[in-house]
């Protein structure tokens, strides 16, 4: 498009910067930022909106808040975005924060909103918090809970424990005439693995396959609860299950950003040509994590024969 000489607008930075949110490439992302204020185009909010999520999702905070921060106005795409972005890396505080100031501006939270607003309450524990945030969206804001909510506040009571609580919630779905779909029950039957409620984590399990049967990690996560409980004929007959139906687990895949592109790497695979080099590197790394181990073991070691 720029060896043609066509003009980009902010459209197309915009669907470029999504683009680097969702392969996770920050240095591309700053590129095309470093573009985006050679164009001039820096000033239209949903650029600014994208460029938050952008390092959000790249990892770089203090860019996503600083770019938030700059901006000359906001709209709920911003303050949902900054949110999102402070509660998915764990610093529920300020996402909270953040929330109480988009209250007093003129911009009126939506549903998006309180999912990373219960999202950020999940991850710092904050059960109370997330009850009264649960009840605002629904009676002062009158906002209808999607799946999303019910996920995030059956999360949140499920791995404090509260499961009567988090079950409370699906019987209200229930009454309401929702359907509790598969990520509610998945919540649920986390929070059971979690706390060993083996009776709960059973129906949880078992609703999740009626409505996913093909899902790998709850028949394994099923037989390992039946194990631990010493029920391994049931441990058994999952693993039956699974194989007659065909499931097989999915292997675990990771990727990194390089100079010469993006490296993907699965569970198990050897195939990847500098896989001996990555090994060995990987080996020198436990070494040294070893001897700072016994580094500190020795120092707290001659720190006690000195104190006597």
């Amino acid at each position: 498009m720029k060896e043609d000489g066509m003009f980009q607008d902010e459209a197309t930075f915009t669907s470029l910067l999504t683009i680097c949110s969702n392969l996770s490439s920050l240095n591309l992302g700053k590129e095309i930022h470093a573009e985006v204020i050679k164009v001039g185009i820096n000033c239209f909010i949903p650029v600014s909106n994208a460029l938050v999520t952008m390092y959000f999702r790249c990892g770089k905070m203090d860019s996503a808040v600083l770019e938030f921060y700059s901006m000359s106005g906001h709209d709920v795409i911003s303050w949902n975005s900054v949110i999102s972005g402070l509660a998915h890396h764990g610093h529920a505080e300020q996402a909270i924060e953040m929330f109480e100031k988009m209250r007093l501006s003129n911009v009126k939270p939506n549903q998006i909103t309180f999912v990373g607003v219960l999202s950020a309450c999940g991850h710092a524990g904050l059960v109370e918090h997330g009850k009264y945030y649960f009840n605002i969206m629904q009676n002062e804001y009158f906002l209808h809970s999607t799946t999303e909510h019910y996920t995030c506040i059956v999360d949140l009571l499920g791995r404090f424990g509260l499961i009567d609580e988090a079950m409370n919630i699906l019987d209200q779905m229930g009454v309401l005439g929702l359907e509790v779909p598969a990520s509610v029950w998945g919540a649920l039957f986390g929070a059971c693995r979690m706390h060993d409620n083996i009776t709960i984590g059973e129906i949880a399990g078992n609703k999740i396959l009626e409505l996913e049967p093909s899902n790998s990690g709850v028949y394994m996560i099923l037989a390992e609860i039946y194990l631990a409980s010493g029920r391994k004929d049931e441990a058994e007959r999952i693993s039956v299950r699974m194989k007659e139906n065909g499931v097989k687990k999915q292997p675990g895949c990771s990727w990194i950003e390089s100079n010469d592109g993006g490296q993907v790497f699965l569970a198990g695979d050897k195939t990847h040509p500098e896989f001996k080099f990555i090994s060995h590197v990987i080996d020198l790394i436990y070494m040294e994590m070893e001897i700072e181990h016994l580094k500190s073991d020795f120092a707290s070691f001659s720190e006690s024969i000195e104190g006597m």
